[in-house]
């Protein structure tokens, strides 16, 4: 898309020969005979540059300049003067109110060109900017920024401290769990929530999008589920009442996907409902009852184990205030493992051919790392992950649960 100049000057025939040249040079040209007008039109088209006669009545273009640089959505707008004037005092005022630079009356239109072409070549980063710019108002500033970049840090450290700081102490069980964040804030979190003596909460979720509207949504959706699981019972009947949370209070389009679940030790059991998310993988012993398989191409299942995919599923959740949710419980022996991820794991691409890491690879590598504790086979997956894609920084954020069954110390 071609530029865009304004161009200032209550002489006609100067604003005419401009427009003319600039047009020809493949810049789109908007004009304005006075300050006033200039001031106007400035925040009507947001011109990438400006070309400013000093020399007006009424409003000069110092005052114009002034003007639009106490305005915090035009002042990051470059400014060229036009004067007649060759005193250096009077170019050294203009520049002093933030004129990028000036030139004088009369001007080669050779050297016109010239000098808007550095100038666009020095600011035009800034246009992708300037909606940020806007929108931050008078945050934008180096004060404000630094400001802005203390709170970010906050915000971090504080989602981090809702995170779980290490593994729940949970008899005949190994759990592990970790979260990679792909920018400073977070939209995944998972929790561990103990409900008894003998039953453990266990969420995985992942916000839509990505930055500080996921991460609110984050720590919104976490706070619903530790104060609605203690009152429900049922794992479906818990996302119901996040969900219907979430459909009033967010707009459609802002969502999450969600598993929750409870582990039952004294049943050796684990009752689930899913909104929307990647399905558990459950890692168990050849011989007992398939409820999706994943077949691979590893030809060896490592010790006679196979992966089904807990298949259970449901809408996700803020979208609609009039989803239910189903649930369904598994019987778990020794040994077994179950694992939840959020899509950051298997969405993640290899950076020479953006080939994706798959559900496949994923089924291949906890195959092969069965035996395993629950932190080794994160370890594990984080290893793979970090080989297949051969970037060092991710698209998404990355977060994986596990929980076996058995002491693995």
């Amino acid at each position: 898309m071609a530029e865009l100049i304004l161009v200032v000057d209550d002489d006609i025939d100067i604003l005419e020969l401009l427009e003319m040249s600039l047009t020809s040079d493949g810049f789109n040209v908007v004009t304005a005979s006075n300050g006033p007008s200039a001031l106007e039109k400035t925040k009507a088209h947001k011109p990438d540059l400006i070309l400013l006669d000093l020399m007006m009545p009424d409003m000069d273009g110092f005052e114009v300049i002034s003007k639009l640089k106490a305005d915090p959505q035009t002042r990051t707008i470059p400014v060229i003067m036009l004067t007649a004037r060759t005193q250096s005092h009077e170019k050294i005022e203009g520049l002093s109110a933030g004129a990028d630079d000036y030139i004088t009356k009369p001007f080669e239109l050779k050297e016109l060109a010239l000098r808007i072409g550095a100038i666009l070549g020095r600011t035009r980063q800034i246009k992708y900017i300037n909606p940020l710019i806007g929108a931050m108002g008078d945050w934008f500033s180096k004060e404000g920024v630094e400001q802005l970049a203390s709170h970010l840090k906050m915000a971090a450290m504080i989602q981090q401290k809702l995170l779980p700081q290490g593994p729940p102490q949970f008899p005949g069980f190994d759990i592990a769990g970790f979260l990679r964040s792909s920018t400073t804030i977070s939209g995944d979190f998972y929790d561990f929530i103990p409900l008894s003596s003998s039953r453990l909460g266990i969420a995985i979720a992942d916000v839509r999008g990505k930055g500080i509207p996921a991460a609110l949504l984050m720590v919104m959706i976490r706070t619903a589920l530790r104060l609605v699981c203690r009152e429900e019972s049922k794992p479906s009947s818990v996302l119901k009442r996040i969900n219907d949370l979430l459909a009033i209070d967010t707009e459609p389009d802002l969502f999450a996907t969600m598993v929750y679940g409870i582990l039952d030790a004294q049943e050796l059991t684990f009752t689930y409902s899913n909104a929307g998310h990647c399905y558990p993988l459950h890692l168990k012993h050849l011989g007992t009852t398939s409820a999706g398989n994943i077949k691979t191409s590893n030809p060896n299942l490592r010790g006679g184990l196979e992966i089904d995919q807990l298949r259970v599923g449901g809408m996700v959740l803020g979208s609609f205030d009039f989803v239910e949710f189903e649930e369904d419980t598994i019987p778990l022996e020794s040994d077994d493992t179950i694992f939840f991820y959020t899509d950051g794991v298997t969405e993640a691409e290899r950076e020479t051919d953006g080939t994706l890491y798959g559900e496949e690879r994923l089924a291949e590598v906890l195959l092969s790392n069965g035996h395993l504790s629950a932190e080794m086979t994160c370890q594990a997956i984080e290893t793979d992950l970090l080989n297949f894609s051969g970037k060092s920084q991710r698209n998404d954020d990355l977060t994986i649960v596990v929980i076996k069954v058995g002491d693995y110390e």
